[in-house]
């Protein structure tokens, strides 16, 4: 599809991490009748954790700690930041993207789009594919909190030409209800400071360092994959004909 074929995309809207999960809330308070996507960043940092998690027993928040928010999506916990592009996409229940698709499933039309994406901003030479469900790779037992320490069907990676483990570039979530689809992606625009995370859910100073290594060490950002700096909004521009039909929410 021409990149001139359609609207602008919606605007990168700033907000808090709780502000983004009342805004999905929202989405998904009255019936879904046509797809439609935001897009956030976020000025602060907070730890998202997903909606089975809430009974994590963390630390006590005290002056200067990390807000913790938790969403209405599965999976695991993310760090929230300037670091991070999120987009929230809303679909009808007979939209042909989800509809009659195992939940798996119905992110493979998105992983593929990012993975287009990617290749026409940083050439034919970075290695990224979606995940398919057969090859997921679960996280490692001491980081099974985490959403980027695994990769889930359809996520997306980029493989090491010298043979190395693929890292984690892109999340998904998705929350279902009577009234449609939610599915929330998140994309790591530049190097994220997982120090901060893990010190947030209480490790010995020894456990924080050595999971903040190891989840810097499976994951990449946009940054390290392309020559020149790649903002947000030059990210959702190139994808967003690769997700049409779609309206802008914002």
């Amino acid at each position: 599809m021409p990149l001139n074929s359609v609207l602008p995309p919606p605007p990168i809207l700033p907000v808090t991490a709780l502000q983004e999960q009342h805004f999905n809330e929202a989405a998904l308070a009255a019936p879904v009748t046509h797809a439609a996507l935001r897009a956030w960043t976020y000025p602060e940092p907070a730890v998202v954790l997903g909606r089975a998690q809430h009974q994590l027993a963390l630390p006590a928040a005290s002056a200067g700690a990390l807000p913790v928010v938790v969403r209405g999506a599965g999976g695991g916990a993310v760090l929230t930041g300037p670091w991070l592009l999120s987009l929230a996409i809303t679909l009808a229940p007979d939209d042909a993207r989800v509809a009659a698709l195992p939940v798996a499933d119905s992110y493979r039309w998105l992983g593929e789009a990012v993975v287009a994406t990617l290749a026409a901003l940083a050439g034919p030479g970075v290695r990224a594919r979606a995940q398919p469900p057969a090859e997921r790779i679960p996280a490692p037992e001491a980081l099974a909190w985490a959403c980027f320490a695994g990769v889930a069907p359809w996520e997306v990676v980029v493989c090491d030409a010298a043979g190395g483990p693929p890292r984690k570039l892109v999340g998904f979530a998705q929350r279902r209800s009577r009234h449609g689809v939610l599915l929330a992606m998140g994309v790591l625009l530049t190097s994220c400071p997982w120090l901060r995370m893990t010190e947030r859910m209480g490790l010995p100073a020894s456990q924080a360092r050595a999971q903040a290594d190891a989840l810097a060490a499976c994951t990449i950002d946009l940054a390290a994959l392309c020559s020149a700096p790649v903002s947000g909004e030059t990210f959702l521009r190139r994808l967003w004909p690769r997700l049409q039909p779609m309206r802008s929410a914002g």
